[in-house]
């Protein structure tokens, strides 16, 4: 079980809201799946992806939930919210200490090839991380997200 550090069980229970029973990645993981099955209003954001933007700061447990989100999404509405949110950040945020596991894991993933279609440079385009990033992910662009495609199984 990957738990959360206290101070952080601390954050999600007073500022996102979080059951205080939500107190590793493996009880967050289902809950945002279920959060995050299909595409809701804009400004409807459900305390588990409140919780998730809290996961910022601890770049090892960010890696651990979009891993096993990623394992357990079943639509590519779930994919797309996980590239743009928790991925996305995950990249901007702390890329140089995470490059070398996205490289891995696109290598020998078709599901996270298919999720990194679906990051933006968030204003870094010109970095060597975000190069790392476009080669990791350049043969999945055809049929990514962008390009309309399906989620490739797990």
């Amino acid at each position: 079980m990957t738990a959360f550090p206290p101070e952080l069980v601390t954050v999600l229970c007073a500022e996102a809201g979080a059951p205080e029973e939500v107190r590793s990645i493996e009880a967050l993981v289902p809950l945002w799946l279920a959060d995050n099955r299909e595409e809701r209003d804009e400004d409807d954001y459900p305390w588990s992806a409140l919780c998730v933007f809290e996961l910022r700061n601890y770049p090892d447990l960010t890696w651990s939930f979009v891993q096993k989100a990623l394992s357990g999404a079943e639509t590519v509405w779930q994919v797309i919210m996980l590239a743009a949110g928790p991925l996305e950040d995950l990249i901007a945020d702390h890329g140089e200490t995470v490059i070398d596991r996205i490289e891995h894991a696109a290598r020998h993933s078709p599901r996270f090839r298919f999720a990194l279609t679906g990051v933006w440079p968030q204003g870094n385009q010109a970095s060597p991380v975000w190069a790392r990033v476009e080669a990791a992910r350049a043969a999945a662009m055809a049929t990514g997200i962008d390009a309309s495609g399906a989620l490739p199984p797990r």
